[in-house]
């Protein structure tokens, strides 16, 4: 994160006026606290130094009525009433209405080597988001380096691992502003293709709204990503599994055979029919087929020229960038309580404060002084600041919108990955044992049986799991056409009991498709991917 600049958008001292940190209550708000409960904090310097008996029990029955309020707080999640009764503000209401207006997140998913760093380069260039000095030192480093082709991957691989490789790791994001009439943002988030790092992929996926699912359309390339090694196929279904509404297939490297037209036919043709199965399940409306060269940096900005010089054939059709900028961000349901899973969090060296972080708000509205609850952590904060962009202050930010936050009045030790911010009335509670409706892999090596380990992935976290119960075997529709079965086959649908290792900030599939959706792995392979059902224990 680059530095940052302290703007007079909000006056700092304001940041605190919830903030008292001369009273063993951190929030001063009858709200909360009603003010016949607390021991006042104006006592004289004397009196503080000289409790008598009766004040410390006093302020030993304040701390214990102030935990009392918390865990009253928390356990309004379990009340499912309380979801019923949530007002929206009219902002927020706006927001949902004018959903071609939301920001959208972007994913660049696809084998190794299939270019996607590349590509992710050539995008931000069109998107003026490429520092021109950063990138002549990149082109400098990589010539240097024997690996002059890099120069525009190196714009997201920056870490020393990821060049020295010449594969990317980890989740690399950027930002950039995509429609400056509505002032629309886009987030990009270039996920790793080796299959070591496919739970990086899933974290990197996890908030997106439009995958573009990157193909080496090079003779034989092509081949070996889609084939059982290859990670094109497994990428694919986990941008279904996470409920990513439409993708963009990238045809890349097709200067390597001369722009040839049935080759992008006999690729696209394998792809969209995979996509279609049952395993992933897309419609073709929800998918795009574009060829470009991310090195040339072909049919990226305008098809025009392509179409002129490289490949006739495509006539009448849009560049990358067209069809990026006309994709909606995914359906985000009717107006619900604050959701917002934490995407990164950010060390010193900011005006955010020392307990800041990324996030993208998936249901309801943040802000600036807001009061909010973190799980799994169970505490309270205070919204200080929020910046949208490249670091820009505003006073609200709501649904589908990728922003940075400071908090005060917690820990920066009280965030950790995972992590999801939720409305302080209607907060989020962490799950140990979940109950899930699992479409298990068509690859599916071993039937699952009671007692089984597998991984669960939810959002950007994971955790081990043992299945403790096989509940039934249900149909497509999800009619259950067997009860207690012994073990749960490939290809079958199923419901069954997982108690996890670690607890999970999720909620069922019904109050929030992002929060509610899962992915099952086992020995590093693709399992199933199911959508909760309820929460059995908190």
């Amino acid at each position: 994160m680059s530095s940052r600049k302290l703007s007079g958008w909000v006056d700092e001292d304001d940041y605190y006026d919830d903030f008292d940190d001369d009273d063993g209550d951190e929030y001063d708000d009858d709200y909360y606290y009603p003010r016949e409960h607390r021991h006042s904090a104006t006592t004289t310097k004397t009196q503080k130094n000289t409790l008598t008996k009766t004040e410390h029990r006093h302020s030993q029955a304040t701390k214990t009525k102030t935990k009392t309020s918390l865990e009253k707080l928390s356990n309004l999640a379990l009340n499912p009433e309380n979801e019923g009764s949530y007002v929206p503000s009219n902002a927020e209401r706006m927001a949902y209405e004018n959903t071609h207006k939301l920001d959208l997140c972007l994913v660049i998913l696809g084998h190794v080597d299939a270019g996607k760093s590349t590509l992710c380069g050539r995008l931000l260039e069109a998107l003026h988001s490429l520092d021109e000095r950063t990138h002549q030192k990149n082109a400098r480093e990589s010539k240097a380096a024997g690996k002059s082709s890099f120069a525009y991957a190196w714009a997201m691989d920056s870490l020393p691992e990821e060049r020295a490789r010449g594969v990317t790791i980890d989740v690399a994001r950027a930002r950039a502003r995509l429609n400056v009439r509505d002032d629309r943002w886009i987030q990009i988030n270039d996920a790793p293709g080796h299959r070591d790092f496919v739970p990086t992929a899933i974290s990197g996926a996890s908030s997106a709204d439009v995958a573009l699912l990157v193909i080496d359309g090079a003779i034989g390339a092509f081949e070996k990503g889609f084939g059982e090694n290859g990670q094109t196929k497994e990428h694919a279904i986990i941008a279904k599994a996470l409920g990513v509404s439409q993708v963009i297939v990238v045809v890349n490297k097709l200067d390597s055979c001369a722009y040839d037209e049935r080759r992008f036919e006999e690729v696209t043709s394998r792809i969209l029919d995979f996509l279609k199965s049952d395993e992933v399940g897309y419609d073709e409306k929800d998918v795009a087929l574009v060829p470009v060269s991310a090195l040339e940096g072909a049919n990226i900005v305008s098809s025009e020229q392509f179409i002129k010089e490289c490949a006739p054939w495509y006539a009448g059709k849009e560049s990358l960038l067209d069809i990026i900028k006309s994709s909606r961000a995914s359906s985000k349901g009717a107006p619900a309580p604050l959701r917002m899973p934490i995407l990164e969090i950010f060390s010193s060296g900011h005006n955010l404060g020392s307990c800041a972080f990324s996030g993208k708000i998936e249901s309801g509205s943040i802000s600036v002084r807001d009061k909010v609850f973190i799980t799994p952590a169970n505490m309270l904060a205070t919204v200080k600041r929020i910046e949208k962009g490249l670091n820009e202050p505003v006073q609200f930010a709501s649904v589908g919108e990728v922003v940075d936050v400071g908090l005060c009045g917690i820990e920066k030790d009280g965030l950790r990955n995972g992590s999801v911010i939720s409305h302080h009335q209607y907060p989020l509670r962490a799950a140990k044992v979940i109950e899930i409706d699992v479409k298990m892999s068509d690859s599916l090596k071993r039937p699952i049986l009671p007692g089984a380990i597998v991984v669960v992935h939810a959002y950007s976290t994971e955790t081990e799991a043992h299945v403790t119960e096989l509940v039934s075997i249900l149909d497509e529709k999800g009619k259950e056409v067997k009860r207690k079965p012994l073990f749960l086959p490939k290809s079958k649908y199923g419901k069954l009991v997982l108690s996890l290792e670690q607890m999970l900030c999720v909620e069922p599939y019904t109050l929030s498709q992002t929060l509610g959706s899962v992915i099952l792995r086992s020995e590093g392979e693709f399992v199933g991917r199911g959508t909760i059902s309820k929460n059995v224990s908190y």
